[in-house]
């Protein structure tokens, strides 16, 4: 993507390439690195260039989807149309069924986009639009093979119907689209009922999603799918969910098993390869090559002094008796040649130490690295262990032969189920939010925000007021109460209600604490401060837990870090939320001058 394009060919290389890699980055929900790859590929195609009009349309898609999930809808929806318009063109100019099934796949994709966003307003003409195209691709007569993808596409049509309808609070309708849907040949295949959860789960028919739940694992086996983290997030938490508000107790009991079985494989296949990253990252093969070659070229230089010195000592034999006072200037000159060689020796070996210094620090670093890697792997599989252990336990009380419980019983176990569930849910989104860390693009600032309203919004998503073991305080500035700024509601929010987690964690006792003392009443203290700082609002988290060593402040930000064991946790959490502040325009630093617990000072600048 780098090369110097100097020909047609070449840009014609790099239109296709850009094109396939952002759409790549796209199906791994990188929208902000696709949109760097995807913008200046669009840019350079000539408005003129016939033979590009598939490339533009494609890559108008991939920058739509890019805004669409970076907050800026309104020019994704004028990505999306242009686009369109795009694709009609080809469609106009040719009307054969290739054509128009890449138009439709196209328009099904934004289609998907839009409802996956509950855009649903805007989705009501691009649903009508892939009725146009879905009826244009079917007219004329098809080869028999066609039918199944024919078919396939119609009932896609239906499906779209369906989501949209329910989106827009018209249950009956989509209910009838539903049905349309399951009339066609796809709708009964095993393939049809999971792609038919889409609708069931935000219908809030779980019981038939748990039902068309029962083929997941032959759809599975047939497409070859391996059962990653964000299969995990696809299918198999939302499985657990549908039967957990279905009532199947001993589904889930069964799910949740399996899932135990099958996380730490996937947590293991996200990390494998570790050597060859660590590698990559401290760059050890290179200084190891670098290495050798030195050692060859320090060898090539002895054996090149050895010859020097033979050639010498002949020719000073040879003439030493007839011209002796040449012998005496080339004896001269050879020992300063023999001095410049070993000075360069000298130097050589110097750089060879040099490198292998270099070279322990890297390993160092990378047995550092893995072993925190490691502990990193071990602890996310406890955390995700405790609610999946939680969810067995109550599923096991509740089938178990002969016991019978009080409706407010079988209330509060169906609670506690649903609430692991979520906890699951929320742990695998943290890890797959991880990859966003080493981004270093700025965040869109779309919202016009109050200092309070960020404050507020994180209070509620963290659940510091309900915690039990402290007081919590919160303080806002007067100047800052009326006085709104662009920034980003959500991201802002995400990012000080990882601090106020931190806070409720690491004042509340550890579990050794717990184990030692047999129980721990004392309330602890938290409390956040939202004041200005010049050009922008800062929002202090206090708290009087176990507080972090000064020369800890800058470490505790690095991935995986965590200084007391015997706290749960991932160790991303500050990571993630010092990436996001950055992002913002402004930074998370630990205010190393108070030593009654732990202060943390979140800065976001005001445009």
């Amino acid at each position: 993507m780098n090369a110097k394009i100097t020909n047609d060919a070449d840009k014609l290389s790099y239109i296709k390439s850009a094109r396939r890699l952002s759409e790549l980055l796209v199906r791994r929900g990188a929208y902000e690195g696709a949109l760097k790859v995807a913008l200046p590929a669009w840019q350079s195609l000539p408005d003129s260039a016939k033979e590009n009009v598939k490339d533009k349309a494609i890559l108008l898609s991939t920058i739509g989807t890019c805004q669409l999930n970076t907050n800026q809808k309104k020019q994704a929806m004028e990505s999306y149309e242009k686009s369109y318009n795009y694709f009609k063109e080809l469609v106009n100019a040719d009307s054969t069924s290739r054509t128009t099934n890449d138009a439709l796949t196209s328009v099904e994709d934004i289609v998907r986009n839009l409802l996956n966003a509950e855009a649903y307003e805007e989705a009501v003409p691009w649903v009508a639009r892939v009725d146009t195209l879905k009826d244009l691709l079917m007219l004329g007569e098809h080869d028999p093979a066609e039918l199944p993808i024919l078919d396939r596409k119609n009932a896609d049509a239906f499906l779209y119907k369906a989501r949209l309808l329910q989106g827009l609070n018209q249950p009956e309708l989509a209910s009838k689209a539903y049905e349309d849907f399951l009339n066609t040949e796809y709708g009964g295949t095993a393939q049809g009922r999971i792609a038919a959860n889409s609708y069931l789960m935000h219908a809030k028919r779980f019981s038939e999603a748990a039902t068309n739940f029962n083929k997941l694992d032959e759809v599975l086996s047939e497409q070859g799918t391996e059962m990653t983290l964000d299969n995990i997030h696809n299918y198999m938490i939302p499985k657990l969910k549908a039967n957990a508000e279905a009532g199947r107790r001993d589904s889930v009991v069964s799910l949740a098993v399996n899932m135990c079985d099958v996380l730490d494989s996937a947590i293991y296949h996200n990390k494998s390869d570790e050597a060859a990253e660590l590698a990559t990252i401290y760059g050890i093969e290179q200084k190891e090559t670098e290495i050798a070659n030195q050692k060859a070229r320090i060898a090539e230089s002895e054996a090149d002094l050895s010859n020097q010195r033979l050639i010498s000592l002949g020719v000073v034999i040879t003439l030493l008796l007839v011209f002796f006072s040449i012998y005496v200037f080339k004896r001269r000159q050879h020992e300063n040649q023999l001095q410049d060689a070993n000075t360069k020796l000298e130097h050589a070996n110097s750089e060879l130490e040099e490198k292998n210094k270099d070279l322990t620090i890297a390993r160092e670093k990378a047995e550092e690295a893995s072993k925190m890697k490691t502990n990193f792997i071990m602890q996310i599989s406890h955390e995700i262990r405790t609610p999946l252990n939680a969810v067995c336990g109550f599923s096991q009380v509740i089938t178990m032969p002969g016991m019978t419980f009080s409706e407010e019983e079988m209330s509060e176990m169906n609670n506690g189920i649903v609430e692991n569930t979520e906890r699951i849910t929320g742990l695998v989104n943290k890890m797959l939010e991880l990859s966003d860390v080493a981004n270093e693009s700025s965040i869109e600032k779309t919202d016009q925000v109050e200092a309070k309203q960020i404050a507020d919004a994180a209070i509620m998503k963290s659940g510091i007021e309900y915690a039990t073991h402290l007081h919590f305080q919160i303080y806002v500035d007067h100047n800052l109460i009326g006085q709104p700024f662009a920034s980003n509601l959500e991201q802002a929010t995400r990012a000080l209600s990882l601090l106020l987690d931190n806070a409720m964690k690491f004042t509340h006792p550890a579990e050794a604490a717990v184990k030692v003392a047999g129980g721990i009443d004392k309330i602890e203290k938290a409390s956040l401060q939202v004041v200005p700082q010049d050009d922008k609002v800062a929002f202090i988290v206090t708290d009087s837990g176990i507080g972090i060593p000064p020369e800890e402040s800058e470490h505790i930000f690095d991935e995986f870090v965590q200084l007391d064991d015997y706290y749960d946790g991932t160790g991303i959490g500050l990571t993630i939320a010092r990436s996001i502040a950055r992002r913002l325009g402004g930074d998370i630093v630990l205010d190393t001058s108070y030593s009654s617990g732990a202060k943390f000072v979140f800065t976001v600048k005001k445009d």
